[in-house]
């Protein structure tokens, strides 16, 4: 669309480039006001939806993408109408593409193009100096990483008057999932900044914005996501306040362009095998000879490791959920049955698996990687409604599907402290003050706020005998140590003996622990730590049914005034309800 030419008595062309011109595009003039609630889709073809859009749903539903494809190519034959349709959508979409990453939208036609972010870089082209440009467009806008370029640039220059993020549990759009997240994005032509911006998030009801409506600064903004500037999303104003403590004690997990800027040494892997375009190398159990499928298995002379997805995993606990016994409408609705705590208590009992591959393909995805009997990953899928947003875990060295991300430390003993660390509430609520949608994605990650090596290597508050790092690994050990699978991870915290007993009511005690130390780490008030325990609402409605109280809630709190205490008193140290068993020493009921 030719905007200076539909619009000649709006725009003009200026060569060369005067005063009140958009650099950009060399155009001067403009609209007074520019709204509007674009399209919301995505510009690549999509061969599921095609091919559920016309009613074959053996196609679009196929196993795996390599299925998928086969199926596709074999349409030229059976149904060549169908194929030459199929073709001519793809040549229209890719063509459309095409024109798009051209140069007219240099901030947004990056990744995977969504029409409504080309939309809202034209809204805010045309828009003269003076007017003002508003869009509905979902919340992605200021939170994904594609559309950094595009927020970050709105925010520093200024142009950014307001952002109201809403979810649709209302559904203020019928057709949309009431879980979907959506905002209203009001932005200022390039000669009318402003200093403060207005933002409410997580809005369900237009009215409510002026009681949940509050302003930062862009500079706060951006201390936030310093790599991306992309926009923290707080319920609160409380919330704002405690995140922006946290970063004012601790730097984010990597600063992308600083030399010093990756102290823990990581590099990320997005699992080693992608469920989709791997497909073919994956074994099934009928597939194998072997008789017992309760891990490893073998098929003559080679051996198949399990293929871990993300849904098998869960703090502390590398057997959460299993293929075994599960339901065609628990397939179908993407949940396994859980080990039970009896089934936990077996140091032999593994998850059973829906693919394997063989230990060649799996040593050759680690090949300069990691060399440990170990990985340290966290869930891609989440989503801020879930009990919990970032889910970390340690699982033994296997094939992991890419919705399990993996890092790698290049020291082996940092992914024992990063553990405890990214297993805790407090790193989780920060992490959730980042995300929209369902991922957690590479850059969300590296933009949390985390303490340094050196934090570790201090001596703790409560228990000044020893360093930070030799207080938590006890409980890294005990809380993680439960299947002979992870005998590897135990030695890397020098523990030969056998796997711990998994006695639910200790290991809450432990948690509690645990999770008190990381809210005295990140620096947190007593009413703050109320605040951030109090935030998890999933988490509270469960303990709730099953314990009749926030059972974390008191415990966690519990176990923070017993150190602060133990800090106030000079050293004389603090008393746990369940201290762990360190090293190789007393351990409790082992196996």
């Amino acid at each position: 669309f030719h905007w200076h030419l539909e619009f000649p008595g709006i725009f003009a062309v200026s060569d060369p480039p005067t005063a009140n011109v958009d650099p950009t595009t060399g155009w001067q003039g403009g609209f007074t006001c520019v709204v509007g609630n674009p399209p919301w889709e995505t510009l690549q073809l999509e061969d599921k939806q095609f091919f559920a859009a016309v009613g074959r749903n053996d196609i679009a539903k196929a196993k795996t993408a390599a299925i998928r494809e086969k199926m596709i190519q074999t349409l030229a034959r059976e149904d060549a109408l169908l194929y030459a349709a199929y073709q001519a959508t793809r040549r229209t979409s890719d063509a459309t593409t095409h024109l798009v990453r051209g140069g007219r939208f240099p901030l947004t036609a990056t990744g995977k193009i969504n029409t409504y972010s080309v939309f809202a870089e034209t809204f805010r082209t045309v828009a003269t100096p003076t007017g003002t440009s508003g869009i509905i467009t979902p919340t992605g806008l200021a939170t994904d990483k594609t559309m950094a370029p595009f927020f970050a640039d709105t925010l520093s220059s200024g142009r950014l008057i307001a952002f109201y993020d809403f979810d649709n549990e209302a559904k203020i759009f019928p057709g949309v999932h009431h879980a979907f997240r959506f905002a209203v994005t009001a932005m200022a032509g390039t000669q009318r900044t402003v200093s403060r911006t207005r933002f409410a998030f997580l809005t369900r009801h237009v009215a409510d914005v002026p009681g949940r409506r509050f302003e930062l600064a862009a500079e706060e903004a951006f201390a936030l996501n310093p790599n991306t500037g992309t926009l923290p999303v707080f319920r609160t104003r409380a919330d704002a306040e405690i995140t922006l403590g946290v970063y004012r004690r601790h730097p984010i997990l990597i600063r992308d362009g600083q030399a010093q800027g990756n102290v823990w040494g990581l590099t990320f892997s997005q699992g080693l095998f992608n469920m989709a375009s791997d497909s073919g190398m994956f074994r099934q159990r009928d597939e194998l000879a072997a008789e017992d499928f309760n891990g490893w298995s073998y098929d003559g002379d080679m051996e198949y490791l399990p293929l871990y997805e993300a849904k098998f995993l869960w703090y502390f606990d590398n057997r959460f959920s299993t293929y075994r016994n599960a339901t065609q409408a628990q397939l179908n609705m993407q949940t396994l049955p859980r080990l039970t705590d009896h089934q936990h208590d077996d140091p032999n009992n593994e998850p059973l698996a829906r693919y394997w591959i063989s230990r060649p393909k799996v040593a050759e995805a680690l090949a300069g990687k990691w060399d440990r009997g170990w990985l340290l990953g966290w869930r891609d899928i989440t989503g801020v409604e879930k009990v919990r947003t970032f889910v970390s875990s340690v699982m033994p060295t296997s094939a992991v599907g890419h919705k399990f991300s993996l890092a790698f430390p290049n020291n082996p003993s940092h992914g024992l402290l990063l553990h405890a660390v990214w297993s805790s509430m407090i790193f989780d609520y920060v992490a959730r003050q980042k995300i929209s949608g369902t991922g957690m994605a590479y850059f969300v990650v590296k933009q949390i706020a985390c303490p340094t090596p050196d934090s570790f290597a201090q001596a703790s508050n409560w228990q000044p005998n020893c360093t930070l790092a030799e207080w938590v690994i006890p409980y890294v050990l005990e809380l993680s140590y439960t299947s002979w699978r992870l005998r590897p991870y135990a030695q890397e915290m020098c523990d030969d003996g056998p796997p711990f007993r998994w006695n639910p009511d200790r290991r809450a005690l432990l948690r509690a622990d645990l999770d008190a130390a990381m809210l005295h780490v990140y620096g947190l008030t007593r009413v703050e730590a109320e605040h951030v325990l109090d935030s998890f609402p999933i988490v509270r409605k469960y303990e709730e049914r099953d314990h009749g109280e926030y059972r974390t809630r008191r415990l966690v709190l519990e176990a923070y005034d017993r150190m602060t205490a133990a800090s106030a008193r000079s050293g004389s140290g603090w008393m746990s309800l369940a201290e762990p068993s360190a090293g190789s020493g007393p351990r409790h009921t082992p196996q």
